[in-house]
């Protein structure tokens, strides 16, 4: 008989903890082994368990869920589900936050007026916790930092992942419509605070159309729209149905939609569930492959299964280019590793040399397409 799931839930509502209990341990491979209040207890219980799952609310006393999420990934590394009870901007702008310190995916709390949508989440929230459990987390130093800090220790801050400065290339000037590079960024478990990464490494002057697919809990990509913005240069907003795809803009998907478009180069969203994954990375890949041919871009981040790994081979057979996350810096490794097997990654990268790679094949097509 295989281990149980430990789980510790985190909530200052006692019938939120209550609910979660009943809902999680109707599946006998879950325990929860301990609950708390606030984020101190949290912590407290965390370290004297060690459990394989920590569920984090955001909005708490004592100590919300960023510190909490902070100092646990730090001292003792542990997957972090974030539950949120409100898609306010302010509790979305924590919540993304808390991905950026080491918690590894966000679902909103399940309402308890609702019974046909409080079974749904039930099974939504089980499956979660089964897939985090099996995620081997790294040490986040920030939540080190801020505690010396406070202590008065400064302790040296970690390097930045900041590509060398490219010399500014002229705007280009294209010899046909939808000329332009076209980078198509796919992504899942763990993969907000890569995507954050990569796309604030990027130049403000990037002569490429980026479009993010980052699978994600209904309701949360707009947010994540708005968090990437506060670190990246290029402007970034949510697709829109008929939104012309040009140059020096990132487009994140919204969730319950996949990403189309048209031979014009304008956005086409589609509510049609193609794959298990919506959006799904394999459909905006090969639509791109098929819109822009070789000037597309494929990127592979962390995340389980095998969305991608069609669409990335679309790209190649296309004449694009195809890059995925390296296994070392892959919170989990399947997605890249499934395009891996296919023979559609052409290099295998971290995050801070997929953003310089970006940068220079960008520069490399937009001489090859100017006048």
């Amino acid at each position: 008989m295989s281990q149980p799931i430990r789980v510790v839930i985190v909530d200052d509502s006692v019938l939120m903890r209550r609910m979660l209990t009943e809902l999680l341990t109707r599946d006998p491979v879950i325990t929860v082994v301990g609950t708390a209040s606030n984020g101190q207890e949290g912590i407290e219980i965390v370290k004297a368990v060690r459990p394989d799952v920590v569920i984090m609310d955001v909005r708490m006393p004592v100590m919300d869920g960023l510190a909490a999420t902070e100092h646990v990934m730090a001292y003792c590394p542990t997957p972090i589900l974030v539950l949120t009870a409100s898609l306010a901007r302010h509790e979305v702008d924590i919540t993304f936050k808390m991905l950026e310190a080491g918690a590894l995916e966000v679902i909103e709390k399940p309402s308890v007026s609702d019974a046909h949508e409080l079974e749904r989440a039930a099974g939504d929230l089980v499956q979660r916790v089964k897939l985090l459990s099996r995620v081997k987390v790294v040490t986040h130093l920030r939540g080190r930092r801020k505690q010396n800090t406070a202590a008065g220790q400064p302790i040296p801050a970690p390097p930045s992942v900041t590509p060398a400065a490219p010399a500014k290339p002229a705007t280009p000037v294209y010899n046909e419509p939808w000329a332009f590079p076209v980078i198509v960024i796919g992504a899942s478990t763990g993969g907000p605070r890569v995507v954050y990464q990569i796309l604030a490494a990027l130049p403000a002057n990037l002569q490429a159309a980026i479009i993010v697919v980052q699978h994600i809990a209904a309701g949360f990509s707009n947010g994540m729209a708005t968090w990437l913005a506060t670190g990246c240069r290029i402007p970034i907003a949510l697709a829109t149905e008929g939104m012309l795809i040009h140059p020096g803009e990132v487009l994140i998907v919204p969730d319950q939609c996949n990403l189309l478009m048209s031979r014009t180069g304008r956005v086409r969203l589609s509510e049609e569930r193609i794959h298990l994954q919506h959006p799904s990375v394999d459909v905006t890949m090969r639509a791109a492959a098929d819109t822009f041919g070789g000037r597309t871009i494929g990127v592979l981040l962390t995340g389980m299964g095998r969305d991608g790994a069609e669409g990335m081979l679309a790209i190649k057979q296309a004449g694009g280019i195809t890059l995925a996350q390296d296994e070392t810096s892959s919170t989990i490794f399947g997605m890249p590793r499934a395009a891996k097997e296919v023979g559609a990654v052409e290099e295998l990268l971290p995050p801070g040399d997929i953003a310089k790679r970006l940068i220079a094949l960008v520069q490399e097509r937009s001489r090859s397409v100017t006048a």
